[in-house]
């Protein structure tokens, strides 16, 4: 079985592609996965987070994403990660980057919650 880190690591991968959350939401996050846009928006279970992610695509037109990871610290089934979120259109056009901590809890090979905190710098330009 992957470690809880792997599960993150994976589903993070699994994200980048274009339209790729759809695919990795489904696999990755549980029926009952807590997610949470500190602040902004919560959604509960994988359906709920691709529509909240279809919403972000219609807004911004992001396609893809680029994760860069600055930083990934694990305590038994939780998973902090430090990271820039790079938001590329369809044809690869980076629209904006977000510096992102985030919070993933993972049981088993599911993520069961996950909540980001992240700069809001880039929404007002």
């Amino acid at each position: 079985m992957p470690s809880p880190t792997d599960v993150v690591k994976n589903f993070l991968k699994a994200c980048e592609p274009a339209f790729g959350y759809r695919a990795a939401v489904a696999q990755y996050m549980s029926a009952d996965c807590a997610y949470e846009n500190v602040g902004l928006t919560n959604t509960v279970g994988p359906a709920a987070a691709s529509t909240l992610f279809d919403g972000f695509n219609t807004q911004m037109g992001f396609a893809s994403l680029i994760i860069e990871m600055n930083g990934l610290v694990a305590a038994g089934n939780t998973v902090m990660t430090e990271r820039v979120d790079h938001l590329d259109d369809a044809n690869g056009k980076r629209l904006m980057s977000l510096r992102v901590m985030g919070v993933f809890e993972v049981s088993g090979e599911k993520i069961t919650a996950w909540r980001d905190y992240f700069d809001t710098v880039p929404f007002r330009g």
